[in-house]
């Protein structure tokens, strides 16, 4: 009926950025450490470096050496995946037998560490999905203008029906060096939701949105800005997603963060607009849960210290605070995704921010340069 399309999986040979027809087999893989990015910055202003921590190094080697380095000295989303000893051979031009005599070397003096998980060079780098199109969205227009009275306005904005713009086919010429795209923020965190609307305590029969576009009613006439449902200024939550979930006293609302390439500093806004979010559209007695999944242990670590700074502010400033219960949760996405419940607490580092149901209570948002993140994180 033409009412979706058919995106078939893209297999990518991240050596050549050719498109294949199989996947190879998984190979270790490897990436600078911040001695060795150090290390590589230093060679590439001056080779003699390169001599000073290799004497016996000759100079026609030198120069593919550094190569080989450069080729590990990876950042962004490309330094999740990593590059194999066969594709470091072929980006520096040294033999095969000396190029892994030298990874082997680089490892050993703490330049390089080998990656947990094993990737293949010849990989599937988006999977094959189905994509709406131009004319479901119109059929659901026609639908609601039918059916649905005087919500079809509503269902049509939560449904974005009204846009121009529809996905076409990939290209696949947006694939990084290391197999990393510009749809992997979207993949892995289809994955994490895939995982989450698995678990037991994930209410199906309830709200699941994906990056919904919230409205929250704000007063900006002061600052920090005030949330207040009698604000006459907006700003925008636009969560990863939205559902409920269950926990051992009811139901609570939840949204999901994946935080792949924000800053803490992000983050901390995050949690403010959350906040505000919980404060203008729950229940008083309804509890929240933010959930930020993170890549890697370093990360969690480092947003765990956030959420635990953060709950120190609130301890100072109650008043900033809805009258809910409101908990903040950090994990990876090897634990949410190796985990039997994902939402289990046990696999997520959690505080429960504290809470008067009483009082005064108004929660604000910080500008970006004047937030309290500076106080715990700011370089003075």
């Amino acid at each position: 009926m033409e009412f979706v399309e058919y995106q078939p999986a893209i297999v990518v040979d991240t050596r050549t950025g050719n498109i294949s027809d199989r996947i190879s087999s998984p190979l270790p893989r490897y990436r600078t450490t911040s001695k060795g990015h150090k290390f590589c910055l230093e060679v590439k202003s001056d080779v003699r470096f390169l001599h000073d921590q290799y004497p016996r190094l000759t100079l026609a080697s030198s120069g593919k050496l550094s190569s080989l380095l450069s080729a590990f000295d990876l950042e962004g989303s490309h330094s999740r995946y990593g590059l194999s000893v066969p594709h470091a051979v072929t980006l520096s031009g040294l033999a095969d037998r000396s190029a892994r005599w030298w990874v082997r070397k680089l490892l050993a003096d703490g330049y390089l560490k080998e990656l947990p998980n094993k990737v293949p060079d010849i990989r599937e780098v988006v999977p094959a999905h189905w994509r709406p199109t131009r004319l479901l969205a119109r059929q659901l227009s026609d639908v609601f203008d039918e059916f649905s009275g005087e919500h079809a306005g509503a269902l049509k904005t939560e449904f974005r029906l009204g846009r121009s713009r529809f996905l076409g086919t990939i290209d696949p010429a947006r694939v990084g060096i290391s197999g990393a795209t510009d749809y992997d923020h979207d993949v892995e965190c289809q994955r994490i939701l895939a995982a989450i609307l698995r678990s037991p305590r994930s209410v199906h029969e309830n709200v699941f949105s994906v990056e919904p576009r919230i409205v929250l009613e704000t007063d900006m006439s002061t600052t920090p800005w005030r949330f207040t449902a009698l604000g006459s200024d907006v700003v925008f939550y636009q969560p990863d997603a939205e559902l409920r979930e269950r926990d051992d006293h009811g139901v609570l609302w939840s949204v999901v963060e994946y935080e792949r390439f924000q800053s803490r500093r992000d983050a901390w806004s995050h949690i403010e607009r959350f906040l505000g979010w919980v404060h203008l559209r729950a229940l008083p007695f309804e509890g929240a849960v933010l959930h930020f999944v993170v890549d890697t242990e370093s990360r969690v670590r480092s947003y765990v210290e956030l959420i635990e700074a953060f709950a120190d502010h609130a301890i100072d400033h109650p008043e900033a605070l809805p009258v809910n219960k409101v908990i903040l949760a950090v994990s990876s996405v090897d634990r949410v995704l190796a985990a039997s419940d994902p939402l289990d607490p046990r696999a997520w580092f959690r505080i429960v921010l504290p809470y008067e149901p009483t009082g005064e209570h108004q929660p604000i948002l910080h500008d970006v340069k004047h937030s309290p993140y500076e106080d715990y994180f700011g370089r003075s």
